[in-house]
């Protein structure tokens, strides 16, 4: 992938329209952080054909084979508001997912909060940063990865359970190019329905290709887990679930570990 590659077909306005690519980094969101604090553009983009040290969310490792995946990350200044602390990473899945399905015809899903799913396996996830720059004034990172031209082969075995590829979901080498310019377009659409607060279509697509909606599941926090139906994603986007008991509760911040279709006993 080049700068003048992606620049020359991509219809955004703000988003991806200042590009930084990197043989190798140990993460384009601590780059991208950087360059945030250092006052970077809104919209800003990090990419990398590989990472050193690229992680998701809780801390833990994304693997990569150079050259075969996006890595990249943005750089958002909207403030958001309170009630708005649940959207970004949404808005980032909603993009991918879209734009998949819109390049490939693959089917995809949305694993709360963060993750999007191919037949129940990852193939992409977003990792959002929270940051203020030298004036004191907040910014979000957006990290996102997604594996594209993957190999069976070069997939990590411990992985292989969990995880997939575009490339091996549709027998065929998916141009990143043209994938990263449809996630860029429609995360700016996004972005920009988060700004102006008009994202109840965000909130309908999310619930739309919810992953196991209304199936059990389980949500670890921090000191606990909580087990409950799954009912939806909320305004806010939170996720929704009943409890055993009837009670409602909902979750900003957590991780779903298990899902299926059966009421959970303790």
């Amino acid at each position: 992938m080049t700068t003048d590659d992606i620049l020359s077909g991509l219809q955004n306005q703000t988003i991806g329209r200042q590009i930084q690519i990197y043989n190798q980094v140990s993460s384009t969101n601590d780059l991208a952080r950087q360059y945030g604090i250092d006052g970077a553009q809104e919209g800003a983009l990090i990419l990398a054909e590989s990472q050193t040290q690229g992680r998701g969310r809780h801390g833990r490792r994304w693997l990569a084979p150079p050259g075969s995946s996006i890595l990249a990350s943005v750089i958002l200044r909207h403030r958001l508001r309170a009630h708005q602390v649940g959207l970004p990473n949404l808005i980032g899945a909603v993009a991918i997912a879209i734009a998949i399905n819109e390049l490939t015809n693959l089917s995809t899903q949305i694993k709360w909060p963060n993750d999007v799913l191919i037949r129940g396996k990852k193939v992409s996830g977003v990792l959002m940063e929270l940051e203020y720059d030298r004036h004191r004034q907040p910014f979000f990172v957006m990290g996102f990865g997604v594996n594209v031209n993957t190999t069976w082969a070069a997939l990590p075995k411990e992985l292989r359970a969990s995880a997939t590829s575009l490339q091996m979901e549709s027998n065929r080498e998916i141009s990143r190019v043209s994938l990263l310019q449809a996630i860029l377009h429609r995360l700016e659409e996004n972005y920009l329905r988060l700004k102006h607060g008009e994202t109840a279509s965000i909130i309908a697509t999310a619930n739309r290709l919810l992953y196991r909606s209304d199936d059990w599941v389980q949500i670890q926090m921090a000191d606990r887990v909580f087990r409950g139906q799954a009912e939806a994603i909320d305004q806010g986007g939170g996720l929704l679930l009943r409890d055993m008991n009837g009670k409602r509760r909902r979750f900003l911040v957590g991780e779903v570990i298990q899902t299926g279709p059966e009421t959970p006993t303790d």
